[in-house]
């Protein structure tokens, strides 16, 4: 998915505290819900229980005595009056089953009432805001600003009451619900942050620390393509870690003693390969038929080449050649003008890049063959220089018929020849392109064939910075 972050230590990040702040959210919301029921079912208990107080002690009482009771009973913010109708019912008024049914508990479930919550009567609010002004709470939060306001959501509403009495009069109790449950609990809700950002630093610094050894890892067999004699990895750290390190240090060291057991045969070859070929050389020039001797002597030319030839693609990437830095520019410009002595055409285009860290004598290799197989096979060579942040690119373009589509992985493979064109008459050996790849690849790069947008066929070098 293209959402995922291509690291793995991304993706092990991103599940982590994905998956943190999922939890922190939904026990956060469940947090507030169990609190905001716990402070409703206690204040409701509360309000019923004064409510049901209010009711006996009126059925208590003769009715003419009723107003006084009442009037004692008014508060600021808890109003109580009496009326021989029902009240009429607020459009905007939402029904409170729950205190209803708790009422209904605490009186006689017979008794004919109506509860529900209205909007705050601006009565109520001015008078809400006059107490909430000179209150302790109030200065404090006036002293820390209005950010500690921002978490505040406005009052509910009014909760109102009406209760039929047992001589048919209505009784009518309107109060402010209590804000309390609607304020945010900044105390816990500051110990749930501190407590995710700490798991998400600490989990930060888990998952830098797993991964680190598969970067060293990593790294370390990126260094290993380009040079076998690399220092070893450092036996260190959790137990699998050293396996891995183990394991990565051992088939280091089997694989530069197969290079240089290899090395010492490919010398070996090469000295008992040409010293027939030396002597075969020798006695030919004492033919006296000189046409004979003419073809005795392309024959040892055509096998000295083949063998030359093999033995370089065969070395592949073994060189003692040190890295340094190499101005591109001035090996493509040497390139051409060794290209214009043998009477090759050869273009140069590009802009100048940035000096590029490689072998100079196998680099100019590299690309000599790549230039020479675009003259031999398409009559010249078009080479142009690209450069991004990630790569050198080279391209060598020839003007030739092209190869087929499924033929062009084909022609790095040793003698391979894609057309009746590429014969050995025309002086090839079919390793150029293998080893122009294999001098590439000793650098992190590769070389890819691809055929060109006016036919013919492009070569492309890419070499990573």
């Amino acid at each position: 998915m293209r959402l995922l972050p291509a690291s793995l230590f991304g993706r092990l990040i991103l599940i982590l505290i994905g998956g943190l702040l999922l939890a922190q959210l939904v026990s956060t919301g469940l947090l507030l819900k169990d609190r905001g029921d716990i402070i409703r079912e206690n204040t409701g208990l509360q309000l019923v229980q004064r409510i049901a107080a209010i009711v006996y002690l009126l059925e208590d009482t003769a009715r003419e005595e009723r107003p006084k009771i009442v009037r004692a009973f008014n508060t600021p913010l808890f109003r109580t009056s009496l009326s021989d109708r029902p009240p009429e019912p607020d459009p905007d008024a939402q029904p409170a089953r729950h205190l209803e049914m708790l009422l209904l508990q605490s009186l006689d479930k017979r008794t004919l009432l109506q509860v529900h919550t209205t909007p705050l009567p601006e009565g109520f609010r001015s008078m809400r805001r006059n107490l909430q002004r000179h209150s302790p709470d109030s200065n404090r939060e006036r002293a820390r600003g209005p950010e500690s306001r921002r978490f505040r959501r406005p009052p509910p509403g009014a909760l109102q009451a009406n209760i039929q009495l047992g001589d048919g009069q209505w009784l009518t109790i309107r109060r402010p619900l209590p804000e309390t449950f609607a304020d945010w609990p900044m105390k816990i809700l500051a110990y749930l942050g501190i407590l995710l950002v700490s798991i998400i630093l600490l989990s930060l610094l888990a998952v830098r620390w797993v991964t680190r050894p598969l970067n060293t890892l990593a790294g370390a067999a990126e260094n290993l393509g380009k040079d076998i004699s690399h220092p070893a990895l450092p036996e260190s750290g959790p137990r699998e870690v050293k396996r891995a390190a183990r394991a990565f240090n051992t088939m280091q060291t089997r694989l530069r003693r197969y290079i240089e057991d290899r090395s010492q045969v490919l010398a070996a070859v090469s000295h008992d390969l040409k010293t027939p070929i030396t002597r075969l050389r020798l006695r030919s020039a004492l033919l006296q038929d000189e046409p004979l001797q003419q073809r005795f002597n392309r024959d040892l030319d055509e096998m000295e080449q083949m063998v030359q030839a093999t033995l370089d693609y065969l070395r592949g990437s073994e060189s003692k050649e040190q890295p340094v830095p190499i101005n591109i520019n001035a090996l493509l410009g040497s390139l051409q003008d060794d290209a214009a002595e043998l009477g090759w055409e050869m273009t140069l285009s590009g802009s100048r890049v940035a000096p590029y860290r490689g072998r100079p004598l196998a680099l100019k290799r590299c690309l000599m063959n790549l230039i020479e197989n675009a003259v031999r096979y398409g009559k010249a060579a078009d080479v142009r220089i690209e450069e991004s942040d990630q790569y050198l690119t080279v391209i060598v373009a020839d003007r030739g018929l092209g190869v087929a589509e499924d033929d062009l992985e084909s022609l790095f493979n040793p003698f391979y020849r894609g057309e009746a064109s590429r014969a050995r008459e025309t002086g090839g050996t079919g390793l150029g392109l293998g080893i122009a790849r294999n001098i590439a690849r000793a650098h992190g790069g590769d070389v890819k064939l691809r055929r060109g947008p006016n036919g013919g066929l492009e070569a492309v070098v890419a070499l990573p910075r």
